[in-house]
């Protein structure tokens, strides 16, 4: 029997990615979706273990994935790779009992990519990654008990206003965006004078959407009155299927990336040229291609012939206006860059050009105090492994409400509760790194994360 009649069981976490892949795959892959958490995790910090405790609303699904293994010569598990999707694999591994079932990963929805999503998969190794789940959880359990600090979540946040990122976003004295050419480590007080124009031009073309950069987009639009309901949002849409084809819309939502795979490039390369004429489309060289440690790529629109306008007479109007944001920012993100802005340098950062990149000002006549934006507080949230995507709007809402944080526009402060911990950030930033190089450690102890945090 060849490996394509192979009956083959693929198990992913979203309904509306299992419904798309099932399009696309062979006619010997059945795909199920657990629709997220089958089995909830619980961990005892006593005795170091952790459980999968099955959901009783899950009931049907556990039934029917038994019944499919049943029947599968080839199980692959394709969840993210991040600790949520390892507790699904590690969890379903365990229901099924069955050394064989292997892992994969999703990178792209096509046909080619599925055929490399099962090419690829391989036996899982349920004992390491049962033994980093437990890690990540004992290391949070420790930090609990580790005296005076805050939470994880808000000595997080605290570090996301110091000086150990890079600061890349500036605000001028009228409240103007200005970014810097590349990355650079200033005091967060600190005020940057702007020199005369130089004699060079930035270039600027957007990147290809995070979830952070969305969210952030439709909110300082005004498209709609919060964070979480613009992503609630954003998952209706995900969820829309056209009524004359099935098709879906987006690409998955929920995603810290802002490149494409190598696929995707190619896909939206043949559909650009079919349909424009006035835009060059980005060479190779100048791409952002997203590696196999990416989970999922930047949000785009499956198919960039369906225009805002042929789409619009089926949408719902708050849908319709994120569709038509996803596919201006797609087209702008994959096209050539035209668009030059006036370059100014500063006498603290010579080698640094900065530009404003919604008001092309001739004289700037101003200072620059370096902030953090909606989107990348998200992104470093994220690195800290504090924030997932899929949760980020109702957590900054959250944040914002509970006076953790402030947001005005596009720019993100720390709000009055979160101030008497920002002097310890740079300490914290460093802290939580240290502790997630340790999730992989194959013999971590308590007494190991203790002499980390002390």
């Amino acid at each position: 029997m060849s490996a394509d009649s192979t009956y083959t069981l693929l198990i992913v976490e979203s309904p509306v990615i299992a419904r798309i892949i099932q399009r696309n795959a062979p006619s010997s892959v059945f795909v199920i979706s657990t629709n997220g958490y089958a089995w909830k995790p619980v961990y005892d910090a006593e005795k170091h273990q952790l459980k999968a405790m099955a959901d009783p609303d899950q009931i049907g699904f556990r039934k029917e994935l038994k019944q499919q293994a049943s029947w599968a010569g080839n199980i692959i598990i394709a969840t993210d790779p991040d600790p949520s999707g390892d507790f699904i694999a590690w969890s379903v591994h365990k229901f099924l009992k069955d050394p064989s079932v292997k892992r994969s990963y999703i990178q792209h929805l096509g046909k080619r990519g599925i055929q490399r999503l099962i090419s690829t998969a391989e036996v899982m190794k349920p004992n390491l990654m049962e033994q980093r789940l437990k890690n990540r959880s004992l290391i949070r359990h420790q930090w609990k008990q580790s005296g005076n600090r805050p939470s994880m979540e808000i000595a997080a946040l605290a570090s996301v206003f110091s000086d150990h990122f890079p600061f890349r976003n500036f605000r001028d004295q009228s409240g103007r965006l200005w970014r810097s050419n590349r990355p650079i480590r200033c005091n967060p007080d600190e005020w940057i004078p702007l020199k005369d124009q130089i004699n060079e031009s930035e270039y600027h073309t957007p990147e290809p959407l995070s979830t952070f950069d969305l969210l952030q987009l439709a909110v300082e639009k005004d498209l709609y009155s919060s964070l979480e309901n613009a992503q609630e949002t954003l998952q209706q849409l995900f969820t829309h299927t056209l009524d004359f084809n099935q098709n879906s819309l987006i690409s998955y939502p929920r995603t810290a990336a802002n490149s494409f795979f190598s696929e995707t490039w190619s896909e939206l390369q043949n559909q650009f040229y079919k349909g424009q004429t006035e835009h060059e489309f980005k060479p190779v060289f100048i791409r952002n291609i997203a590696g196999s440690d990416v989970a999922h790529e930047s949000i785009y629109p499956l198919d960039l012939a369906l225009t805002p306008e042929k789409v619009s007479g089926e949408l719902l109007s708050t849908l319709r206006d994120l569709y038509k944001l996803i596919h201006d920012q797609t087209l702008k993100a994959v096209s050539v860059p035209k668009e030059t802005f006036n370059a100014y340098q500063s006498p603290f950062h010579p080698d640094i050009n900065f530009y404003c990149p919604d008001s092309d000002s001739d004289s700037p006549s101003a200072e620059l105090m370096p902030v953090r934006t909606i989107a990348e507080t998200g992104s470093i949230l994220n690195s800290l492994g504090v924030q997932s995507p899929s949760s980020f709007g109702k957590g900054m809402d959250r944040r914002q409400d509970k006076n953790y944080l402030h947001i005005e526009g596009r720019f993100v402060t720390p709000g009055k509760y979160l101030t008497p911990y920002l002097n310890k950030g740079p300490l914290y930033a460093e802290e939580i790194g240290k502790l997630n190089s340790l999730s992989e450690s194959p013999d971590l102890t308590s007494e190991t994360i203790h002499a980390t945090l002390s």
